[in-house]
């Protein structure tokens, strides 16, 4: 009897090897056919990007003098290459790259074509269409389409994103061009539920989206070429001698243009008209406290000077539209280029900030008319109003270090520019290239 059982014991361990046998390979081809899909999904979306990159770099050599096909696709190519030469998920060391740049100056526009020529393990054999994989990526100049935010600020220690939208955050830049230039993976930043709705979104570096539920539309593009201040040529007023020294308002006033050195401040329930022209404020601060109230057509502020950052409290208004004409024309903040600035601090200790970082602050529940550019390239924009900003205004654009929205404010950001005579600054127009796959 025993011997018996041992027989079919045999017998049985038999069938079960000759059956794994037969299954084995077949499981190895369904793991190794899974794999090559799994790769391939990979490196679709990394060459993607790569195009992606590519056309919006190359596009914009259109617009140079002398531009030529030969030129174009030399960017191209090295955009290309700097991405993919350095990429673990697309370069195999075994795969072939061919890159096709077709620039049209008659659309505006230049068509990346990437054909990537891989093997794969086994899929091949059953679907042609594994390989080679194609991508494309065309990249336009977006004509009179405005640039509404830039961010300037490069990576710090803790300060990594030059655009930051705290949670319940919402930006409103439906038919403008937003740049974070800031080359960190953290470079554009949404926290919680935030939101930003623009014509397109670019980060210099990746994009963070801390907590999960964060919204961008359309999806930003990561890897963007960085760009040049846009105003960089733009002359700085010229300062006068002081008109004003350490100037507090309390009582209903008419403003003239001038130097108000160590600052200007409007309190109580004060309520401020500033006539046409340009104002300086230098070695002090811009503050409208209390219940006051500042209002100004056709004015430029030009901060310059230790501590020439504007403060603008909870209970105020602020109705202000930009200067129409001279050198200041469409900038309604203009920061002097040659202050003291540093952006390394501790976004946890903003009561106890570097004396070299430089914060202005929207903070009124009544600043719905910022008609103009607010021009604060050295420094930290941060908005906490708890009513939107800037939605009553024709347009309005940011250039900033870092624009940060902090407790969840509402940043409406219009360009509807043809409906006002306050002019946007050369740069902001007609620059701005967008991506269409």
């Amino acid at each position: 009897m025993v011997s018996k059982l041992k027989a079919l014991i045999r017998d049985c361990a038999g069938n079960i090897a000759t059956a794994s046998a037969m299954i084995l390979p077949l499981l190895l081809g369904a793991g190794a056919y899974a794999t090559d899909y799994a790769i391939m999904y990979h490196q679709k979306s990394a060459l993607q990007e790569a195009a992606d990159a590519a056309a919006l770099a190359s596009v914009k050599e259109l617009g140079l003098v002398g531009a030529d096909e030969d030129l174009i696709s030399a960017v191209a190519n090295s955009y290309v290459h700097s991405i993919f030469d350095n990429s673990s998920t697309i370069n195999n060391g075994n795969a072939e790259l061919e890159i096709i740049a077709t620039p049209s100056k008659e659309n505006s526009q230049v068509k990346i074509d990437l054909i990537y020529s891989w093997t794969p393990f086994l899929a091949h054999l059953f679907d042609y269409r594994v390989t080679p994989i194609k991508v494309s990526a065309t990249g336009a100049l977006a004509g009179q389409s405005l640039t509404c935010i830039v961010g300037l600020m490069q990576p710090q220690r803790l300060a990594k994103s030059s655009i930051h939208l705290d949670d319940r955050s919402l930006v409103q830049a439906n038919d403008c061009a937003v740049f974070s230039n800031s080359t960190s993976r953290y470079g554009l930043r949404a926290d919680g539920s935030s939101e930003m709705n623009a014509g397109s979104i670019c980060s210099a570096g990746g994009v963070l989206e801390f907590g999960g539920s964060a919204k961008f539309t359309p999806n930003p593009i990561t890897d963007c070429p960085k760009i040049e201040d846009p105003l960089i040529d733009r002359p700085a007023p010229v300062v006068m001698a002081c008109r004003h020294n350490s100037i507090e308002v309390n009582i209903d006033t008419v403003l003239k243009p001038g130097v108000y050195c160590g600052g200007l401040t409007i309190s109580g329930n004060a309520s401020i008209t500033f006539e046409p022209g340009v104002y300086i404020i230098k070695d002090g601060p811009l503050i409208v406290k209390d219940t006051a109230a500042m209002t100004g057509q056709k004015v430029t502020f030009f901060l310059t000077g230790e501590d020439s950052v504007f403060d603008f409290q909870a209970n105020t208004t602020i109705d202000l539209s930009a200067a129409e004409t001279g050198t200041t024309a469409g900038i309604l903040f203009y920061e002097d280029r040659n202050v003291d600035y540093s952006f390394d601090f501790n976004p946890f200790f903003l009561n106890n900030l570097p004396k070299d970082v430089r914060l202005h602050k929207i903070s009124s529940n009544d600043a719905r008319n910022l008609l103009g550019t607010l021009y604060l390239s050295r420094s930290i924009l941060l908005i906490d109003s708890d009513a939107p900003v800037a939605d009553n205004s024709a347009y309005t654009a940011i250039i900033t270090g870092r624009l940060w929205l902090k407790e969840g404010p509402t940043l409406t950001l219009n360009s509807d520019y043809t409906d006002t005579t306050v002019p946007v600054p050369n740069g902001l127009l007609g620059t701005t290239p967008r991506l269409y796959n």
